[in-house]
């Protein structure tokens, strides 16, 4: 009996240490996570030669353990007797606790060490416990039974155990950080007076206990209250997010200076705009009385801005139903000069089409013209890109 259980601990411990744990590794591993402490109450009756139901012997404890991996750890618990049954003896009562007895256990998560640990533990969980303690009567020898031998009065207040045992735990709490376990053991006494015939594993020498605990986990490095799982990533995943965030730096940059260029442009515009509305030069065959329409580079397209003026002409036509309107294009110098006299053509029908299309001035009282392309209009060449209105009776 003895080789059997000494055979299952250490197996247990093998098993422990090569589980199939995630190649990766566990976040939340360090000295001070994944600790608990917890207490338990129960009965306790020794294993043979005795009715269970009839000499139960309450206890109670207080465990403290630390998980090394999710599968394996340890744990050191205290428990107290408050009879004396538990061991067969005729203990004195001169004491409230009879007992006393101190275990440091391995524990090993079968569920986690079979299938895996997935991230979060699982609602219910089956835990193994082995180790080994020391037990400590309170009573006076007992000399009547055990006769005035020395060496027996001296162990017979002071025991090597060993305790086996099975939690059935579940886990309960928004991060499952409490236990709730129903733990049946069994404690070999492996020394003491009732074993003075040799030390070792006899079920004559052992009692049964059955105990309900609470267990509390504290909280761990990662924010929460048990180990993470930590998934590596491939080498090339992460080669290609750094390839990305690169080339979306590159792209800002790019955005940046063109959004820079577009703001000079704008200034410059603005400026051209402020000198033609200040200064304008009028070299034109006849004189405008109307606003003229400034257009930007290539374009025809009249900005809202700009429809301003075309407004203004198209109150002065409504008001005046007599008078005519005729419309000029022009572009600046450069470019090519065909497209430079079809773009002044296009600007001078741009306005016309907003004034029929938007305004209904009847189109027979407009006439346009291409002017082709200047330099002489306005002194600021980008004004010359510009569409003139003139009044005719």
């Amino acid at each position: 009996m003895k080789k059997f259980f000494v055979m299952l601990a250490v197996a247990a411990t093998a098993m422990s240490a090569s589980a199939q744990e995630p190649k990766t590794g566990f976040n939340a591993n360090k000295f001070f996570d994944n600790w608990y402490i917890g207490i338990n109450a129960g009965v306790a009756t020794k294993t043979t030669h005795q009715a269970l139901l009839k000499n139960l012997n309450p206890n109670a404890g207080l465990r403290v353990g630390k998980w090394l991996t999710p599968s394996f750890g340890l744990a050191l618990e205290g428990n107290a007797y408050f009879g004396d049954k538990a061991r067969g003896n005729s203990l004195t009562t001169c004491t409230f606790v009879r007992t006393t007895e101190v275990n440091l256990l391995g524990t090993l998560n079968f569920m986690n060490m079979i299938g895996g640990y997935t991230g979060v533990p699982r609602s219910f969980e089956i835990i193994g416990l082995a180790g080994m303690g020391w037990g400590h009567n309170f009573g006076p020898f007992n000399e009547d039974a055990y006769g005035n031998e020395p060496n027996l009065r001296a162990s017979y207040n002071n025991m090597l155990n060993s305790k086996l045992g099975l939690d059935f735990a579940f886990n309960v709490g928004k991060n499952k950080e409490w236990q709730i376990y129903v733990e049946p053991s069994l404690t070999y006494c492996l020394s003491g007076v009732s074993t003075k015939e040799h030390v070792g594993y006899d079920i004559n020498k052992s009692h049964v206990q059955l105990n309900v605990g609470v267990n509390y986990y504290f909280k761990t490095s990662n924010g929460t209250n048990h180990f993470l799982n930590v998934t590596e990533c491939d080498q090339r995943i992460i080669d290609d997010l750094n390839n990305q965030v690169n080339a979306l730096r590159d792209r800002n940059a790019a955005d940046e200076a063109k959004i820079a260029q577009l703001q000079a442009e704008i200034a410059r515009l603005q400026q051209a705009l402020r000198d033609c509305e200040n200064k304008p030069v009028e070299k034109c065959e006849d004189k405008a009385v109307l606003p003229s329409v400034f257009y930007n580079c290539n374009k025809t397209l009249i900005t809202k801005q700009q429809a301003e003026n075309v407004a203004v002409a198209a109150q002065v036509l409504k008001n005046h139903p007599e008078l005519k309107l005729n419309v000029k294009g022009y572009a600046s110098p450069e470019g090519n000069s065909k497209h430079n006299d079809k773009l002044a053509v296009r600007r001078a029908n741009a306005v016309k089409d907003l004034l029929v299309k938007k305004y209904g001035i009847d189109e027979s009282r407009i006439t346009t013209e291409g002017c082709g392309a200047t330099k002489e209009m306005f002194e600021t060449y980008e004004n010359n890109r510009v569409a003139m209105m003139f009044i005719e009776k």
